[in-house]
């Protein structure tokens, strides 16, 4: 599958599907907050813990997301 169709098959995916919608909110708010944090010349420690935790939540976000994607390609093609 080409990248466009992918990109386009994410773009409906956010139109019409509510978990996938919610997913991509959620990972762009952590990826915002992580940028903070990293913006942050000298962070506190519990600054640091936390953006291991975002870091990690956001893996599972995108892995949710692919997994969705994935389901949605199957469903298609049937």
């Amino acid at each position: 599958m080409s990248l466009a169709t992918l990109e386009a098959l994410r773009q409906q995916l956010f139109q019409t599907h509510a978990e996938y919608r919610s997913l991509v909110r959620e990972h762009q708010r952590a990826e915002a907050r992580l940028q903070e944090i990293l913006a942050l010349s000298h962070p506190r420690p519990d600054e640091i813990e936390e953006s291991a935790l975002l870091k990690r939540r956001k893996l599972y976000l995108k892995d949710r997301m692919e997994e969705i994607l994935r389901r949605h390609q199957v469903e298609v093609a049937v």
